[in-house]
Formats: C-alpha cells, sequence, structure tokens
C-alpha cells in the first residue's frame, strides 16, 4: 500500500488497523480496490477516499447489525 498511495507508512498505518479492527478484511481490501480505480495515482486524495468509504461501510455494518438485519458481504 505504501509503494501506491506514495505516502510514508507512519501517515496511515493507524487508519489502516483501526478500519481492519471493525471491518471484514473482504470489505477493507474492497474499499482499496475501489480507490485504486477512482484514484489510481495515489497520494493523500486516494488515502482519504479510501477512509471515507470505510467509515460508510462501518457505519452501514453498525446499523444492520443494531437492526438484526441479515449480512450481505
Amino acid at each position: 500500500m505504501e509503494t501506491w498511495l506514495n505516502l510514508p507508512e507512519t501517515t496511515y498505518k493507524a487508519d489502516v488497523y483501526w478500519f481492519g479492527q471493525r471491518l471484514p478484511p473482504d470489505q477493507v481490501l474492497e474499499a482499496v480496490e475501489i480507490v485504486k480505480t477512482k484514484i489510481p495515482g495515489g497520494g493523500m486524495p486516494a488515502f482519504k477516499y479510501f477512509c471515507g468509504i470505510c467509515h460508510r461501510k462501518r457505519e452501514k455494518l453498525a446499523i444492520q447489525n443494531s437492526w438484526n438485519y441479515p449480512q450481505k458481504m
């Protein structure tokens, strides 16, 4: 991920770890794939877009869990 983002690991490591603890791994990887197609150059805009996708996925998962909806993953 460091090569693609062109950012030092210390910039994003804690955030990626945080999302990794709160989302299934396939959801995090899906977010990376989405960002790679939308912002192929990487950099800080790509990282912010990745964080936004992960936040929305986490919110959706929390809503589904609170209403006991079956999860579609």
